[in-house]
Parts: structure tokens; C-alpha cells; sequence
């Protein structure tokens, strides 16, 4: 019998789930999340959830206005890159949270770290829906 470290002995065996468990205490148990309204819920509430739910609709929203504003042959040059700014903004904040929308669509284990990081990223998506919408509306007045 070889001597040395493989990894596969029961203490090893025993150690890694228990440290990917602390893991993942640690980085949903006790984080909270501050909304764009300075509310801060803890990440494994059910209010956080909803939150995300509603910041992930009203993204959805505002990116389908973008998308057909920017379809208008009739829109102004600046008008056009002050759009096309917003979105590509709205795409890079809220691309976590459709990532973990996707997934659930497709039945695709993110795991929890993973979904959790994203759903933690959901004021800069709301910052960046809101900041989009607002360009939408100047474009329109």
C-alpha cells in the first residue's frame, strides 16, 4: 500500500463536501442584498427572491422597449447611440440574472454559489433597467 496523499482517503473524502458546505453558509447564510430603494434583504428571504423576480421583469421589460426604439428608421443618430449604449449597459448588469433565468428555463443546475452571485448582482440589473427606461423617456419627449 502506496503512502501519501491521494485524495481519496475518508478524511479527504469527509473534508470536501464539508468545506463546499461552509462555502456555501457562508456566501448565501447571512449575505444580504441593499435594493436601488436602500431595502436590505437577506439573500435567502423569500422578499429577495420576489426582488429579483421584479428586477429580472421589469430588465426583461425595458430591454424589449430598447429593441424596438432601436427598430425606428425614423430615430436620430445621438438619439440611436444614447439607445444603444443603454442596452449594451443593461445586457452586461442583468447578464447574471438571465443567465439564472435561462437555466431555470432549461432545466440546467447552476448550483447555488453560482445562482446566488448572480441574484446578488440584482441592484446594479435594477440601476441599469431604471438609467435605460430613462432614456427611453427623454428619447420620447
Amino acid at each position: 500500500m502506496m503512502s501519501g496523499h491521494s485524495g481519496c482517503e475518508p478524511q479527504a473524502m469527509i473534508q470536501k463536501p464539508a468545506m463546499a458546505l461552509a462555502s456555501f453558509v457562508l456566501a448565501t447564510g447571512c449575505a444580504s442584498v441593499t435594493t436601488r430603494g436602500g431595502e436590505r434583504l437577506s439573500i435567502t428571504s423569500p422578499e429577495f427572491r420576489a426582488y429579483v423576480e421584479a428586477v429580472f421583469r421589469e430588465q426583461n421589460r425595458v430591454a424589449t422597449e430598447l429593441a424596438f426604439a432601436l427598430e425606428s428608421e425614423s430615430l436620430a443618430a445621438p438619439d440611436r447611440t444614447s439607445l444603444e449604449a443603454a442596452e449594451q449597459d443593461l445586457l452586461v448588469a442583468c447578464e447574471g440574472l438571465n443567465e439564472v433565468a435561462i437555466g431555470r428555463r432549461e432545466g440546467a443546475d447552476l448550483g447555488p454559489l453560482r445562482e446566488a452571485s448572480a441574484a446578488r448582482r440584482a441592484p446594479q440589473c435594477e440601476s441599469a433597467a431604471r438609467a435605460a427606461a430613462g432614456v427611453l423617456e427623454s428619447i420620447r419627449e
